[in-house]
C-alpha cells in the first residue's frame, strides 16, 4: 500500500471566476501578480491533470487526475485529488499540509482497513504547488516569471474555462529553472549538473486577458537512473504534462477526515 501511496503523490502534483480578490481595474499585472492574488484564504481552482511518459520507445497512456487546489496567505495550502490511474474507481487523497489522508472503499479487492475505517493517514511530502511537469511551477513568481521570459512566440489561441487565451511557448533550460530555484531536481539527482544543465523544458501558457493561467503543457526528458541493468538501455525517459485551470478564485473549504473514519499508516502496519 505504501507503494500505490508514492504513485499518487508522484502524480499529483499537484484551476477563474470573478469571486477571487478585488483587483484595481487600472492596476497592470503580469500572470505571476494574477497568480498571486489569487492565493488568499478559503478560495482555490479546479484542475484536470493528464501526464504520459515515454519509455523504451513507446508512449504510455493515463487517465486523468481530477480535483481542486486550496489557497491559503499566497502560497498552496491544500490539495483534494482523484487519481483515476490507481484503484477500480480512482484513489481519492487529501493533503493538508504535511499530512496526507487517502480513501479507500470497500469495492476495493486490496481493502485492508478495520471496520468503519474508511481512510489511512499518513505524512509524506505532499506536493502542494501548483505546476506543469515537475519544473514549471504557477505558483512560484519568480520561476514563472523565468520561464515567461523565454517566450519564443505568442499568437491568439482558443477558449478555456470559458476565457478567450493569448498562447505563450518557448524553451528553458534546467540551469535556467535551477537559478531561480535551487530546491529543482532532475530524476533521481541531486541537481541538474553537467550536461544535464542544457537539457530543456519545453512550455506551452494559454493565459487569459486576466493574466491568469488557463492551461499548462509542458514537455521534458529525465535522465534513466535506474538500479535496474536491464533498463538503461534507454539513456532517458520523457513526460508530457497538460494542466487545464478553471474556476479561479472558486470557495474552497478543503478539511480533514472525520477523525472516527481515519487510521494512521503507522497504526495499520504496526
Amino acid at each position: 500500500m505504501r507503494q500505490r501511496m508514492a504513485v499518487v503523490v508522484l502524480l499529483v502534483a499537484a484551476s477563474t471566476v470573478t469571486a477571487g480578490p478585488a483587483v484595481r481595474a487600472d492596476a497592470v499585472m503580469d500572470p505571476a501578480d494574477a497568480i498571486q492574488r489569487q492565493l488568499v484564504p478559503n478560495h482555490g481552482v479546479k484542475i484536470v491533470q493528464r501526464n504520459r511518459m515515454n519509455w523504451l520507445g513507446s508512449w504510455s497512456s493515463h487517465k486523468p487526475v481530477r480535483g481542486i487546489v486550496g489557497f491559503g496567505k499566497g502560497k498552496i495550502v491544500a490539495t483534494d485529488l482523484t487519481n483515476f490511474n490507481v484503484g477500480r474507481h480512482g484513489t481519492r487523497n487529501i493533503c493538508i499540509g504535511k499530512r496526507g489522508y487517502q480513501l479507500y472503499t470497500k469495492t476495493d479487492p486490496d481493502w485492508p482497513l478495520p471496520p468503519g475505517k474508511s481512510w489511512v493517514t499518513y505524512e509524506w511530502p505532499c506536493q502542494l504547488v501548483l505546476k506543469s511537469g515537475h519544473h514549471v511551477s504557477l505558483s512560484d513568481p519568480a520561476t514563472l516569471r523565468a520561464v515567461l521570459a523565454t517566450t519564443a512566440r505568442k499568437r491568439p489561441a482558443g477558449v478555456y474555462d470559458g476565457v478567450r487565451t493569448t498562447l505563450y511557448e518557448g524553451t528553458i533550460t534546467f540551469a535556467q529553472l535551477h537559478k531561480v530555484n535551487p530546491a529543482m531536481r532532475i530524476g533521481l539527482r541531486s541537481k541538474p549538473t553537467g550536461k544535464y544543465a542544457s537539457w530543456k523544458v519545453s512550455w506551452r501558457l494559454w493565459i487569459g486577458r486576466d493574466q491568469l493561467v488557463r492551461r499548462a503543457w509542458s514537455a521534458w526528458r529525465d535522465p534513466n537512473d535506474s538500479p535496474d541493468k536491464s533498463a538503461r538501455d534507454d539513456p532517458y525517459y520523457a513526460f508530457e504534462e497538460d494542466l487545464r485551470l478553471s474556476d479561479w478564485g472558486m470557495k474552497v473549504d478543503i478539511q480533514p477526515p472525520p477523525a472516527d473514519e481515519t487510521i494512521s499508516s503507522e497504526e495499520l502496519y504496526d
